[in-house]
């Protein structure tokens, strides 16, 4: 049996010790010493490579890890292109080509997007996997094959299935084991670590570029983002930074920049107490009954501030700001039936910042296009 993947080890091509990340590498461990099908879930940018990465790496398979994105090449050629074709087999077909799926003899294949996979590649895919035969293009003639075969998609399989766009034979077949790869949302404390490899990764990747210094307050910064791109997004922050940057260390408020773009800080503080105080405006006169009652009401919340602040000595104001301002964007956003420009009037914020905090707080892409 083979050696189990060490998370602790700096080099390892999955970075981060969160209940998250340990949870999928324990499955990975599992999963590695057999020739088991292993289908990776996840959203985009998560790093579902990775997975088939890491499964080739501690399976003690002796072949190449040969992969093949099934939503990067179109239907005509992606069948060549999976099992091979003989010369002649179609125009252009100048010479024999031995397809990805012989390329992953005595390793692993990784079909990565496997949800776009056309039907009818689907059932010569499934026949290859129960006979571990393949027959390329052109040929009548079946070649034993043996490869280990890793899956992964973003999409949910069996909603494809009862749509009748994916085969749910197949479906079974490469699901034997299924590891979840879970969104950078799910493990922010990941970040410092992941940012340290990244770092690593850039030093030595002959891009030219020299990896930036993230000061504590702004990693402390990159741990409140929602990363809707996930680790790929990322990756693309520490390479904008390191442009950016020229050399210098990035604080929280260069994080801010490099994340949600021109943000005037006092503009947004200023916006934020202003929208505080309207909802105390009243619009029409009130009789002295509510307005005694409205000041009994503050009064109220005045002494839940001062038990608040006495039963936590720490009591993280800026926290508590941001979450009182996700909530107006979310009320704003759903009084204005998630028309930017309205919700913007409607909190004196540009629109511009308006789809930056939107951002930042994850209230969803389709606000902020």
């Amino acid at each position: 049996m083979n050696a189990r993947f060490d998370i602790s080890r700096k080099e390892t091509l999955i970075a981060g010790t969160s209940p998250a990340i340990k949870a999928m590498l324990s499955d990975i461990n599992d999963a590695a010493p057999y020739n088991v099908n292993v289908i990776a879930t996840g959203p985009t940018g998560a790093g579902k490579e990775l997975v088939a990465k890491v499964l080739h790496a501690t399976s003690g398979r002796t072949g190449s890890l040969v992969s093949v994105n099934c939503a990067a090449i179109p239907r005509d050629l992606l069948e060549a292109e999976l099992f091979g074709h003989e010369k002649g087999a179609f125009t252009g077909a100048t010479s024999r080509r031995v397809g990805r799926i012989e390329q992953a003899q005595g390793g692993t294949l990784f079909l990565d997007e496997i949800g776009d996979m056309p039907l009818d590649l689907q059932a010569k895919l499934l026949r290859v996997i129960e006979a571990r035969v393949v027959t390329r293009v052109g040929s009548n003639t079946e070649t034993p094959v043996d490869f280990r075969l890793v899956c992964a998609t973003h999409q949910n399989l069996q909603n494809l299935a009862d749509r009748g766009k994916f085969r749910e034979d197949l479906m079974f077949r490469i699901s034997v084991i299924a590891i979840r790869v879970p969104p950078l949302s799910e493990r922010l404390q990941d970040i410092p670590e992941l940012v340290e490899t990244i770092a690593r990764q850039m030093d030595n990747d002959n891009s030219g570029l020299t990896s930036p210094h993230i000061e504590p307050c702004g990693q402390a910064e990159l741990m409140r983002y929602n990363w809707p791109g996930n680790v790929r997004e990322l990756k693309n922050f520490c390479q904008r930074a390191a442009v950016l940057s020229r050399g210098k260390s990035i604080d929280q408020p260069m994080v801010r920049k490099l994340l949600y773009g021109e943000i005037d800080v006092v503009e947004e503080e200023n916006t934020l107490w202003n929208a505080i105080a309207a909802l105390s405006e009243p619009d029409d006169e009130q009789d002295n009954k509510e307005q005694q009652n409205e000041a009994v009401s503050l009064t109220d919340r005045y002494d839940q501030i001062i038990n608040a602040l006495k039963a936590d000595a720490t009591f993280a104001l800026k926290d508590h700001i941001e979450e009182r301002e996700r909530a107006f964007i979310s009320a704003a956003l759903e009084l204005s039936q998630n028309n930017i420009a309205s919700a913007a009037k409607r909190l004196s914020l540009k629109r511009t910042t308006l789809i930056a905090k939107i951002q930042k707080y994850g209230l969803g892409r389709s606000h902020a296009e």
